[in-house]
């Protein structure tokens, strides 16, 4: 008992030593490390302020650059009615040598557009603020907005227009080139995840990112309230992909227009992070050395307390004598209190063993009394039910809903009645995310003179089985439609060329135009078998892809283009938002143009009537991966029916085609390591949604054709 108290006083008097010396030392490390995570800070939040000041340079001195332009060809006088011819020179050759306009054009003292150049223009300006701006005679850039006139994105510049009486006869207008004035932002590669880009004080993003959004298409924020506000500022919030960044913003002068700089906040903190780890890579062994001189100082206090401690022991070494007796009944009763602690300790690790042994089985397992109420259940059992809380003593058929069946209450009543096991194989159940099946086993807990006290309740979790199962039976019977419908081709395909070939014969031959209408409509149904036979061989027996470098864009627009004159799409819009700037990617071409024919006429059989049909494409954020979604306004199908689209020959088209376009179009999609995904409502149309990888893993285009835009 001595030595451990010595142990204590030393560890006791190590501490103190310890705190003494370290806590300043500790303050001053923690100074230091304050002080420059600030600067670190700071220099961050200053390169990102410069970069926008830098840019936001270079778009305003380009602007009053144009500004200028538009200005010394306004000041020229004018025609009360039109311009001079060297006027409208020059503004054609501000439009054709350089390129930064899109168009020009003159309006009236009433706001009314009488000129345009590069691009045709009717429309009222009135109530713009450029045009009122400058018919009082100053010059104007307006902001980057949605124009109802052109239908796209703008930015105006404006100068009144004068006559040869000095006077103000209209007003003269430009708009920049978004493309080349999105060019001018110049991305300082400070990070991975840094980029520029512009936005308005609604928090509208008006250019291209480089981490994928689009102009118009996103805010610049997470959240309801604009953090981008008054001239300019670095601030901290939650970016459109919903990222907590570090932003620098300035406002372009006289518009309400922001250039923002962006990073993501982990990446522009890693300077700090690194520092605050090379603090604690100086601080530990400083640590340690302070542990071990500490240590040392209290072990020779603790030393000169022991001896004197020793003497004193002496001292009352007499009067421990006195105590032994004492001490043996103390003796006694510590060990008939320890053998009593021993024999619980033995109980308790008797109960845990039974419940670890319990929880070991990878089934689960769970123990209900006579009435039905839980009694206990192992950990598996709680995963199989989702139970996150201790059920004990609740109605088993309560506190389990998925449980709470007709036949597993007859189940439990007949175990406990006869007691004898019953089994429920394979039961379906619903548990909120999915069907799953479930072996169910219920056995009798009888003690030693045959008494039942409750029943034990088995849970196996066969579902991976039931899905194998289903799979190998339809696998089964995909295998003997193949074999069929390949035989069958064969079979049909020999004599329906030769009876093609007579009747094309027979056709050239004879003269009277009634029989030769009569054998051209037989021809058409053996064309549409024959079809039907391609069809068949196509499903049975599909070719290997072969692999090039297709663009997807022009395919779907050579595809349209094509469909467009078919009788179905007759009364059929179309829509194309296709992304400018989507990557060619590895494919077959030809499967390729089979799958988007195929949803293309089945979009358009979905709308006899007429309707849109809208396609567009998109890359994939952050995968290596294209999509392309197909909508239809059309009849739309049932829950049923979307079920079985991908079965060979099931068609939703009474007496149209074959029922075998989805079910190749699938094969080929999976040929490609793609996905295509089917959503449609009765009534209200259908959506496909086909994503293909860009590159082929372990696969090259075998040539070098590529659809080029």
């Amino acid at each position: 008992m001595a030595s451990g108290y010595f142990r204590k006083l030393t560890l006791r008097n190590t501490w103190l030593t310890l705190i003494i010396f370290a806590i300043p030392f500790l303050a001053l490390l923690l100074l230091v490390d304050l002080k420059i995570s600030r600067m670190i800070k700071n220099q961050i939040n200053s390169q990102l302020a410069a970069a926008v000041q830098d840019n936001l340079k270079t778009i305003k001195l380009f602007i009053d650059d144009r500004l200028a332009d538009l200005g010394s060809a306004s000041q020229m006088p004018c025609l009360d009615f039109g311009c001079l011819p060297d006027q409208e020179k020059i503004f054609l050759n501000l439009i054709r040598e350089k390129k930064w306009y899109d168009f020009i054009f003159i309006a009236d003292p009433a706001g009314q557009i009488i000129k345009s150049y590069n691009r045709e223009l009717k429309g009222d300006i009135s109530s713009r603020d450029y045009f009122q701006a400058s018919i009082k005679g100053y010059p104007h850039i307006s902001d980057i907005f949605q124009s109802d006139i052109t239908g796209t994105s703008v930015m105006v510049i404006s100068q009144p227009l004068f006559n040869r009486n000095n006077e103000i006869i209209g007003v003269a207008g430009a708009s920049i080139n978004l493309e080349y004035l999105y060019g001018l932002i110049s991305d300082l590669r400070l990070g991975r995840t840094s980029e520029l880009f512009l936005l308005n004080d609604r928090g509208e993003i008006l250019s291209p990112t480089k981490l994928g959004a689009f102009p118009f298409a996103e805010k610049a924020f997470s959240g309801e309230q604009n953090p981008h506000r008054g001239e300019k500022g670095v601030i901290v919030h939650r970016d459109y992909r919903g990222e907590e960044v570090l932003c620098a913003f300035q406002r372009l002068p006289g518009t309400s227009i922001y250039l923002a700089s962006e990073m993501d906040l982990k990446e522009a903190l890693l300077p700090v992070s690194n520092f605050n780890r090379l603090i604690v890579y100086f601080f530990l062994p400083s640590l340690v050395f302070l542990i071990i001189i500490s240590n040392l100082y209290s072990r020779r206090v603790t030393g000169l307390i022991q001896k004197l401690t020793t003497n004193l022991s002496r001292a009352l070494e007499e009067c421990r004598e006195r105590r032994q007796q004492l001490d043996r009944i103390n003796r006694e009763l510590e060990g008939k209190i320890l053998e009593s602690q021993r024999l619980a300790a033995e109980l308790q690790l008797s109960e845990q063993y039974i419940l670890h042994l319990i929880d070991s089985i990878s089934l689960g397992l769970a123990g209900i009394d006579l009435e039905g109420r839980i009694t206990r259940f192992n950990k598996h059992f709680a995963s199989i039910f989702s139970l996150e809380e201790e059920r004990k003593g609740d109605y088993l058929l309560t506190a389990v809903p998925a449980l709470n069946e007709k036949d597993i209450e007859e189940a439990i009543r007949l175990t406990a009645e006869e007691a004898v096991p019953h089994h429920l194989t394979a039961r379906k159940i619903d548990r909120g995310h999915g069907e799953e099946y479930l072996n169910l086993s219920f056995f009798p807990i009888v003690n030693g003179n045959n008494r039942l006290l409750g029943i034990t309740l088995l849970v196996e979790n066969v579902t991976e089985k039931e899905k194998l199962r289903t799979k190998l039976a339809e696998y089964e019977k995909l295998s003997a439609l193949s074999q069929l419908a390949l035989g069958a081709a064969h079979e049909i395909n020999n004599p329906l060329l030769g009876i093609s070939s007579f009747l094309e014969i027979l056709q050239e031959e004879t003269t009277d135009p009634r029989k030769k209408q009569q054998i051209e409509v037989v021809l058409e149904n053996v064309y549409r078998i024959s079809q039907t036979i391609r069809g068949l061989l196509d499903f049975a027996r599909p070719t290997p892809p072969r692999f090039t470098r297709v663009n997807l864009n022009q395919v779907i627009e050579e595809t349209l283009a094509f469909l467009a004159h078919q009788p179905i799409f007759k009364k059929v819009r179309i829509e194309q938002r296709l992304y400018p700037r989507l990557p060619p990617i590895t494919a077959d071409l030809n499967q390729i143009r089979q799958i988007l024919t195929n949803i293309f006429i089945n979009a358009a059989q979905a709308m006899p009537e007429g309707g849109v049909l809208s396609v567009s494409t998109a890359k994939v954020k952050f995968e290596d991966f294209v999509q392309v979604e197909i909508a239809d306004t059309g009849i739309g199908m049932s829950p049923e029916d979307l079920k079985r689209i991908f079965d060979p020959f099931f068609t939703t088209k009474k007496t149209q085609g074959t029922g075998l376009g989805l079910s190749i179009s699938l094969s080929y999609i999976k040929n490609h390591n793609g996905d295509i995904q089917v959503r449609s409502q009765p009534g209200k149309g259908t959506t496909v949604i086909i994503t293909l990888p860009i590159h082929q893993k372990g696969r090259r285009p075998e040539g070098t054709e590529e659809v080029i835009n």
